[in-house]
This record gives C-alpha cells, structure tokens and sequence, in this order.
C-alpha cells in the first residue's frame, strides 16, 4: 500500500538571494538607461540622387541628451518594388550625426521613403515619400536638425550638409 506521507511533496520557499535582486535591479536600470534615448534618433537628411552616381545616403541625428547604441538598427529606403536595407551599428552621441551608405551597386530612381527602424524592429521614424532627379549636392533635410513636426514640411530641398548640421533655426 502506498505511503500516506505527503512531505515529500511540500514545497519549500526561501527568500531571493542578495545578488539575485542585484542583478535584476542592475538588468532593469541598464534597459532604463539604453531606451531612454531612442525616441530622440531621426532621420535627419537624406539623398537619393548623388551627384556622380555616388551611392545614397540617409544622416542620422540624436536630438536627446543620451548616447544610443544603433547595433541591429536598420534603415529601410523604399521605392515602388524595390527596397534597399541599410544595417547600423556603432554609437550616436547625443546631438551627434550618423551617415548610413548604401551599395554602389543600388540603381534608385531618386524617388522613396525613407524609415529608421530599431533593434527589435519598431519604425522609430519616417521621412515622406522623396523626390529627387537632380543628381546635384542637394538633399532633403531637417531645419533644424531633428525637427519632427510629422509631415513632409519636416523636409526642406537643401544644399548638403553630410555628417553635419544642416542649419538651426536663431532663437531669439
């Protein structure tokens, strides 16, 4: 007959260790720390038309007070059928530019959308559908740098400037 004995079955519960609440407390302020910048990156100019036939090219900006890490970010041009991926890595320091290159080889037609995607795959921004058929020094950029109003007046045609800012507006 079998044993009436359940004590082999009681659970035991003991408090969490010292360095178990540690390292939790250390993992949540380390993810605090990495997310709270990663609204503030934009995309900040864009060319889809070098002059030359130089590859495009779409600059970054960090408008935030925080460094953010772009490994496994991506930038995304789009136009009709044909997509091109840009992978990023590195770091974007705060106020900082970042210039993604596409591949010599891309033929584009100057036209697309442009989207910055992050790590896990959430679009972080979206320059409207573009124009381009100059294959001139000229791009469309953000006056001022990460200026995100959420239409296409984001965007102004404007000599450019990569790596670099494109103009601040004078506070007065």
């Amino acid at each position: 007959m079998e044993s009436k004995d359940k004590s082999k079955w009681r659970m035991t519960t003991r408090p969490a260790s010292r360095s178990g609440i540690r390292a939790s407390l250390a993992f949540l302020c380390l993810l605090a720390f990495s997310a709270s910048g990663i609204c503030d990156v934009v995309i900040n100019e864009i060319e889809l038309s070098a002059p030359h036939n130089e590859t495009v090219w779409v600059e970054l900006y960090n408008a935030g007070d925080d460094p953010v890490d772009l490994t496994g970010w991506t930038v995304e041009i789009e136009d009709g059928a044909w997509k091109g991926i840009i992978p990023l890595q590195g770091i974007i320091d705060p106020l900082g530019f970042k210039v993604a290159k596409g591949k010599d080889a891309w033929a584009t037609t100057g036209n697309g959308t442009v989207y910055l995607y992050d790590a896990l795959g959430d679009k972080m921004d979206r320059a409207y559908p573009q124009s381009d058929q100059s294959h001139s020094h000229f791009a469309y950029g953000r006056i001022p740098d990460g200026r995100r109003g959420g239409t296409s007046a984001d965007f102004a045609f404007l000599r450019a400037s990569i790596g670099m800012s494109n103009g601040r507006e004078v506070q007065k």
